[in-house]
């Protein structure tokens, strides 16, 4: 056997020790057989040792169900060493095994005093961590996570299709043999053009025969969703199009369909959220829109502290949002018959990542119409249902931002072309929208507009304002630093540096930061390492800031993006510390990037 030093030192992270370290963690070694199938440690049982495998195989188990194995030279135990807290799984040995058990004490010395030790487990125990809680919580949420599984996972029959010259006799006898109700009619490349379903065959009873082609009484285009996008935006999709069957693709080409049945059949019972989704869609009057915000709120706070991830929350609240809004500009639209308008989203809204104490930020981009008092009454009314207007005006109720699609391509052609603080600050906000209701036309229109005029000055000057302001990576080891704003430090300069990027490279349909980091990561823009660490540390800080506004809401507090670093425990501290290393490289490879490391 080889002796315990020796083997230490081939294991990465015990080979950033000193010698007087690994003597500490030496110290009161203790070495342990456990048989095949004999029991490591129970679940819920208080750890005095972290467990190292030197020959074997451990399995750790929630309930009957093995969530993971650690193997020769892995580590098990050390989560509850750091916490002091009780075990959430069982541990069992698969094999005969050996292990080595260093005593806890000695191992959160050395954990304590060592950077690079600990910051092995931080970016490799925490995931697991991670994954393991959920795991332990995945019966408590079953019903919250459900409608997060992919689309293709619940289309189980492969797709009825047919070709556009076929006839509706053909079409039938189809859907007859494959005992369907809808049929799917595609080209040469299985790429959908219609759809038929049996609501369809209705109009051919009244109005056709069935000699006619398809093509006369296919829907179409059709409407479709991606295979991998979650079952929650198959059914707000379904809801907002009024369609029962909805198909599914696979790089554009036809891989299924799915219809309301069946996406309810997964979903029912279900979370809140779909209810209260089915609700803002359904209500016709203020006092029910304001009564379904307040619910969402708690629905969604409670999901946080339960452990759903940021980026499958803000997708979620994101679309009842979204309804929500456009409820409302229905309902005051009846007084004012508004057109050739389009409402859009800008910030946190236009990039898809609301959360809880999420403000209005809005505007309208119209033909020359005076929409003024019409945006007016869409704002108060939003702020009256629960959704606080913004401090610094950027609402379409402010005359500024409600001008026709002309004036907007003057602002815009004015910002790059003058890139002074006031006018970064525009494109900062601006560059996010995103269009909710109306003419979309108008939208697009911009949207063109700006690609063609960004400039390499107003990029350079976007660049230095997401870089302007560091994180303070030290203050974990600095007694009087008490508080961080996880907004201003994190979130900010991740989403600002990432949007620079993404505008430096026409990414502009995009607004939403995780998917503009892996649109980057594809274009190869930035490497997948970066890419990941990214996703991973704009995720993990929002999770911080959600959860902390999530308490805030279920005591009655206000939330905010100012959390106790000295509440924070132990590993979170830790990993939001990675977290804002992360942040800090991300600034200097955009400093780089960009001839900003001096100012300009």
């Amino acid at each position: 056997m080889i002796p315990p030093k020796e083997f230490l030192r081939k294991i990465k992270p015990f080979s950033f020790l000193s010698e007087k370290e690994l003597d500490t963690i030496l110290a009161g070694l203790e070495v342990e057989v456990y048989p095949k199938n004999s029991i490591v440690f129970k679940e819920g049982k208080q750890l005095k040792h972290v467990y190292l495998v030197f020959s074997g195989l451990i399995g750790l188990f929630d309930g009957e169900e093995i969530v993971d194995y650690i193997s020769r030279g892995e580590l098990v135990g050390v989560i509850s060493s750091i916490y002091d807290t009780t075990t959430t799984l069982m541990a069992k040995a698969l094999e005969d095994t050996v292990c080595y058990l260093i005593d806890k004490n000695k191992f959160k010395e050395v954990f304590d005093k060592n950077p690079k030790f600990s910051s092995f487990f931080i970016t490799f125990v925490s995931r697991r961590f991670r994954s393991f809680t959920n795991l332990v919580r995945e019966r408590e949420i079953f019903e919250e996570t459900t409608f997060l599984v992919e689309v293709e996972k619940v289309v189980s029959k492969k797709p009825v299709v047919c070709e556009v010259d076929s006839t509706i006799e053909n079409a039938v006898k189809i859907m007859e043999e494959n005992k369907v109700g809808s049929i799917v009619v595609v080209n040469g490349d299985q790429k959908p053009l219609g759809i038929l379903t049996d609501n369809d065959l209705r109009k051919v009873v009244l109005h056709g025969n069935k000699s006619d082609l398809i093509s006369k009484f296919m829907s179409s285009p059709p409407i479709s969703i991606d295979s991998k996008k979650p079952l929650f935006d198959a059914y707000t999709t379904m809801i907002s199009h009024g369609i029962d069957h909805l198909i599914v693709t696979n790089n554009e080409r036809v891989c299924g369909v799915i219809t309301s049945k069946d996406i309810l059949s997964q979903l029912e019972p279900s979370s809140s959220v779909l209810a209260l989704y089915r609700k803002a869609v359904k209500a016709t009057t203020v006092e029910e829109l304001k009564n379904t915000f307040e619910r969402m709120k708690i629905a969604v706070a409670k999901m946080a502290m339960r452990g759903l991830h940021f980026y499958d929350l803000s997708r979620m609240i994101t679309s009842v949002h979204d309804a929500m809004v456009t409820k409302v500009i229905e309902i005051v639209n009846k007084n004012y018959n508004a057109k050739n308008f389009v409402w859009v989203h800008m910030g946190s809204s236009g990039r898809r990542e609301q959360i809880i104490a999420t403000d209005q930020d809005n505007a309208i981009i119209h033909e020359g119409d005076d929409l003024l008092e019409f945006a007016r009454d869409v704002n108060n009314i939003l702020a009256e249902i629960g959704i606080p207007k913004c401090p610094a005006n950027y609402m379409a109720s402010n005359k500024q931002w409600n001008v026709d699609v002309e004036t907007w391509k003057g602002y815009f052609k004015k910002w790059f072309d003058e890139p002074i603080p006031d006018h970064i600050r525009y494109l900062s906000v601006f560059l996010d929208i995103r269009p909710i209701y109306g003419n979309k036309k108008l939208y697009r229109e911009l949207l063109e507009f700006i690609k063609e005029n960004v400039t390499n000055q107003a990029i350079r000057f976007l660049a230095l304002d997401a870089t302007i302001i560091e994180p303070p990576i030290g203050i974990f080891g600095i007694k009087h630093i008490k508080h961080i704003d996880l907004k201003k430090y994190g979130i900010y300069p991740i989403a600002n540096g990432v949007r620079v990027l993404s505008l430096d490279n026409e990414i502009l349909e995009i607004t939403n930061t995780e998917e503009r980091i892996e649109e980057l990561s594809e274009l190869e823009v930035i490497s997948r390492n970066l890419s990941n660490n990214l996703h991973e540390s704009y995720g993990f800080i929002q999770d911080l800031r959600l959860k902390h506004q999530s308490k805030a809401i279920l005591t009655n507090g206000e939330g905010n993006n100012i959390i106790s670093v000295r509440k924070l425990d132990k590993l979170d501290s830790l990993v939001l510390k990675e977290s804002l290393k992360i942040v800090s490289s991300f600034q200097k490879l955009l400093k780089s990037r960009y001839a900003v490391e001096r100012g300009i």
